[in-house]
C-alpha cells in the first residue's frame, strides 16, 4: 500500500503542477475561433492517448480518470473566449478550486470499480469514503454551476452520482453530457445504465434506443455491452446474456480483475442455458 500512495501522491503532484504552473505563470490571452478548434482537436488526441495506454495497462482506471480531469481543466481554461472576458477572473479561479478535487475523484472512481477491500479494510474507512464522495459531487456542481456547458465535467458528475447511487441524479447528469457532447456511444452507455437502475431494472424501450445507437457506433462499447447482457439474463435469455458478455469481455485488458468476474457470469448463462435432461433418462 506504501507504494500505491507514493504513486497517488507523484500523479497528483504532476497534476497538480499542469493545472496551477500555467495559472501562475502564464497571462490570460484572447481566443479566437481558430484557437479554440486546435484546443479541442489536442484535447481530444490526449483523451485517445490516455485510452490507449489504458488498453495496454500502462494507466489504471485510477490514473486514467486522473488524466481525463486534468485534460478537462485544461479546455476549459484555454476556451475562454472574448465572449467570456467578463469572466476571466473565474476563469483562473475554477482550475484552483478544481485542482483538490483530483485525490478525491480517484478516490470516488476507485471506490466504485476497484478494489475496494484493499483500499478500504474497515467499516470506518467506508464512511469516510462516503463522504469523500460527497465532497466531490459538491465541488462538481458548483464547478458546473459556473461552467455549465462541459460534457466532462457532467460525465464526471454522473459516475459520482452512481457512486453515491444516485441514479435518478446519474441520469439527469449523463443526459447533459451526452447533449453537449454529441452522443458519444460511451456517454450512451453510462446514461441507460443509470437510467435501468434508476426504473428498478426494468427494460424499457428507451434503454434499447441507447444501447442500439451505442452498439452501433461501437460494437464494443463496454457499458452497453454489459447491461443488455443483464437484461437478456433477467429475461431468461442466458444465450444471448453469454453472447453479449464474451463480448465484453474482450474489451478488458489482460489482468484486469473484471475480467473473471465476467467468465463467472458467462459461465453461469451457459450453465442455464443448457436443456433440462429429460425425464427418465440416465443421471
Amino acid at each position: 500500500m506504501t507504494a500505491f500512495w507514493l504513486y497517488a501522491a507523484l500523479l497528483f503532484a504532476t497534476a497538480l503542477a499542469f493545472i496551477l504552473v500555467p495559472q501562475v505563470h502564464l497571462p490570460r490571452k484572447r481566443v479566437d475561433a481558430n484557437r479554440h478548434r486546435l484546443n479541442v482537436e489536442l484535447y481530444r488526441e490526449r483523451l485517445r492517448e490516455l485510452e490507449t495506454q489504458h488498453d495496454v495497462g500502462a494507466l489504471d482506471a485510477v490514473q486514467l480518470e486522473a488524466g481525463r480531469v486534468e485534460v478537462a481543466r485544461e479546455l476549459l481554461d484555454d476556451s475562454q473566449g472574448p465572449e467570456h472576458a467578463a469572466g476571466a477572473r473565474l476563469g483562473r479561479v475554477v482550475p484552483l478550486v478544481a485542482a483538490p478535487s483530483v485525490p478525491l475523484l480517484a478516490l470516488v472512481l476507485y471506490l466504485h470499480w476497484g478494489s475496494v477491500d484493499r483500499l478500504v479494510p474497515t467499516p470506518q474507512h467506508a464512511g469516510q469514503a462516503v463522504q469523500s464522495i460527497e465532497k466531490v459531487s459538491m465541488r462538481l456542481e458548483a464547478l458546473l454551476a459556473a461552467r455549465p456547458d462541459s460534457s466532462e465535467g457532467w460525465s464526471l458528475l454522473g459516475r459520482a452520482y452512481m457512486a453515491q447511487e444516485r441514479m435518478d441524479d446519474a441520469a439527469r447528469a449523463f443526459e447533459r453530457a451526452v447533449t453537449l457532447a454529441g452522443r458519444p456511444p460511451e456517454l450512451l452507455g453510462y446514461w441507460a445504465e443509470a437510467l435501468y437502475f434508476a426504473g428498478g431494472r426494468q427494460w424499457t424501450p428507451q434503454l434499447q434506443a441507447l444501447t442500439d445507437e451505442a452498439l452501433a457506433s461501437n460494437p464494443q462499447e463496454a457499458a452497453s455491452l454489459k447491461l443488455v447482457g443483464m437484461a437478456a439474463f433477467r429475461a431468461g435469455h442466458y444465450v444471448e446474456a453469454a453472447t453479449y458478455w464474451e463480448r465484453l469481455a474482450t474489451t478488458a485488458p489482460e489482468g484486469d480483475p473484471s475480467r473473471a468476474a465476467i467468465a463467472n457470469d458467462i459461465a453461469r448463462a451457459r450453465e442455464l442455458a443448457k436443456p433440462a435432461p429429460a425425464k427418465g433418462a440416465p443421471g
